[in-house]
């Protein structure tokens, strides 16, 4: 977090985010594997750093092997290989479309080159099997325990004897934590991400891009096979899927930069994103990383476990790759790649797993082209539930805002002046805790009293209100809500302003002068708080907090439009709003989740109602 010193500090927190990675890769036997791949050879990791790429924008990283043994082209002592993903200051990208690698190993490593000459493992971890432990020097031949490693030195053996090849020399040139979610993709903090939609009951939305289609697959078999592999994963976790229709994205997927929470499916390749020579498919996710929270907790904390929110999603097919023609294998590697999306790694990259559940999972790093389609295995279901629960769900809130009144003798002490009430909401429980879990003291300190967070000034201020969509604030907060089990993301609380009020004789009426300058025309004028200039039934001090004109009767709290489907209502910008709706005025219950408006106009679009008549009405909270 970076702070500017002004008469006091102004803060603003930055998040970033960047595509995450997966991929699926067809059916292949060690010799094609062997033959595909444009060198082959044993070599130890040295290091790696990460970098972003001028070219465009992403974030990479580059590793350093040393060669022990050749066994398919001309190698130096030392290559560097590069593949999408990394940690640059506070943004961060994934991929299981790279070797997850750690300094000291030994691995066969099948590679791949591209246009601009870089080398690359071929198919992501699978291209890279582990030959020898951290710190062994020994030869492939002398080291190898794994079947697949084993099966792949053979067949390189004997199609390549005398290492033949091509000639690489001219390429001469912070580790990974035990996951805390087996079987979900983390970041090298061992921190993995969710979609916090769910928790609120709301969709998450899909794009899909259908320009290009696998040979035989019609539109509409395409769309149904979609929907066949978003139902597959509804169907185990808290997730809701909405399609949002179908469009032309213009560009890869994994490359439109809108965090706008949706998942853009592109079920070609006409923009030459997928590598690897035998990929049907890669799919991932953006996220953001907190510069206050970088350990996660911003996509919520799941039965101990924080997690950093997505952004967006994206899956990119390899639509000419052949066995994409047939339907079933296409709706399957969709719901493998969605699975992806959501965060889950593969259930194993062994070609020669010999564990059942392993190899019969969704989430088997090849496709298994068996007519099954868009089925889970039992191995898939309860690692996607670590991120997504189906029975609780992690409470959620609202960011909130505070305009802070300041005097020359201390606080002002009004009721409702200085302080907001806190309220976070649950899908199964209304019995939640809240706790202050860090707060900044430029200008003041926060304090937490029941469900009140108060803020004292230190001193008498005055400073300018702040755009809310800015990001920036005087002093902040961050609050948490629990269920017990679940917790919610750190929810903010920013000052953005410090009114100053002397008025009138230097004692705080609550009213600060610059606002009843600008209302009544003067900020010497002695006026009564308590009093309803307008004659809306609203005190000049309730105005104030509402944000409205306090001269004005039109400029109240309010309903302005109305239908089956839509509520409207002259608002605040930026604070909490809650609908309620009854039909007998006795019992309310709330008709949708709360609301937070950018504008002057509150809507609620997705609310409950039935064929009974109902009563509705907006409530700020305090």
């Amino acid at each position: 977090m970076k702070r500017f010193h002004l008469a006091f500090a102004l803060t603003c927190l930055l998040a970033f985010a960047r595509p995450a990675f997966a991929l699926t890769v067809a059916p292949a036997t060690p010799d094609e594997r062997v033959q595909n791949a444009v060198a082959i050879c044993h070599a130890t990791v040295l290091g790696s750093e990460s970098f972003r790429n001028a070219a465009d924008g992403g974030i990479y990283t580059r590793t350093w092997l040393r060669v022990n043994e050749a066994f398919k082209g001309k190698f130096p002592a030392t290559i560097t290989v590069v593949h999408r993903g990394g940690r640059v200051s506070g943004e961060g990208e994934v991929s299981s479309d790279a070797p997850k690698l750690k300094v000291g190993e030994g691995r066969l490593f099948l590679l791949g080159q591209r246009a601009d000459g870089t080398l690359f493992v071929d198919n992501g971890t699978s291209g890279a099997p582990s030959l020898a432990s951290a710190g062994s020097t020994k030869t492939a031949s002398s080291t190898v325990t794994d079947p697949n490693a084993l099966a792949l030195l053979s067949a390189a053996r004997i199609l390549y004897p005398s290492a033949s090849g091509p000639d690489l020399t001219a390429q001469a040139a912070s580790l990974l934590v035990p996951l805390a979610v087996p079987g979900l993709s983390t970041n090298a903090s061992g921190v993995s991400r969710r979609f916090t939609a769910g928790d609120r009951g709301e969709p998450v939305e899909y794009l899909v891009d259908a320009d290009f289609l696998p040979t035989g697959i019609t539109q509409a078999q395409a769309l149904s096979a979609v929907s066949n592999a978003f139902r597959a994963w509804e169907g185990v976790t808290s997730l809701r899927f909405k399609f949002a229709g179908v469009t032309s994205f213009g560009m890869a997927a994994a490359n439109v930069s809108s965090n706008d929470g949706r998942i853009r499916l592109q079920l070609h390749d006409t923009y030459n994103y997928v590598s690897g020579s035998s990929t049907l498919g890669i799919g991932g996710n953006s996220f953001s990383i907190s510069g206050t929270f970088p350990n996660g907790g911003m996509g919520g904390n799941v039965n101990g476990n924080e997690f950093f929110p997505v952004l967006r999603g994206y899956l990119v097919m390899k639509h000419t790759q052949s066995s994409l023609q047939t339907l079933a294998t296409f709706e399957e590697v969709l719901c493998h790649e969605i699975g992806h999306i959501l965060s889950m790694e593969h259930s194993s990259e062994n070609s020669s797993e010999p564990n059942t559940t392993l190899k019969q999972a969704i989430m088997f790093f090849q496709a298994h082209a068996d007519g099954r389609g868009a089925t889970l295995g039992s191995y898939d279901p309860p690692v996607v539930q670590q991120a997504y629960p189906t029975n609780n769900t992690p409470p959620w809130s609202y960011n909130r805002v505070m305009d802070v009144v300041t005097q020359p003798s201390g606080a002002p002490n009004i009721m409702g002046i200085n302080q907001i009430e806190l309220r976070g909401y649950d899908g199964q429980s209304t019995n939640l805790t809240m706790s202050l879990v860090s707060g900044t003291t430029s200008a003041g300190a926060f304090s937490l009293q029941g469900s009140l967070l108060r803020f004292t000034p230190a001193r008498f201020l005055s400073a300018a209100r702040v755009d809310p969509a800015s990001g920036l604030a005087y002093d902040r907060a961050f609050i948490r809500f629990s269920d017990g089990t679940n917790s919610s993301p750190f929810v903010e609380v920013r000052v953005i302003s410090l009114l100053d009020d002397q008025n009138p004789g230097g004692a705080s009426d609550g009213l600060p002068d610059d606002w009843v300058a600008q209302y009544f025309g003067s900020a010497s004028i002695s006026i009564n708080p308590n009093a309803d200039a307008d004659g809306d039934g609203v005190s000049n001090l309730n105005e104030f907090r509402l944000g409205t004109n306090p001269t004005n009767a039109a400029s109240v709290l309010r309903f302005t439009f109305i239908s089956p489907t839509n509520l409207n209502w002259f608002a605040t910008p930026y604070e909490l709003y809650e609908v309620e709706a009854s039909a007998n005025f006795t019992n309310w219950f709330r008709a949708g989740n709360p609301v937070v408006p950018t504008t002057t106009n509150g809507s609620l679009t997705n609310f409950t109602a039935s064929t009974n008549r109902l009563f509705y009405r907006v409530l700020r909270v305090p």
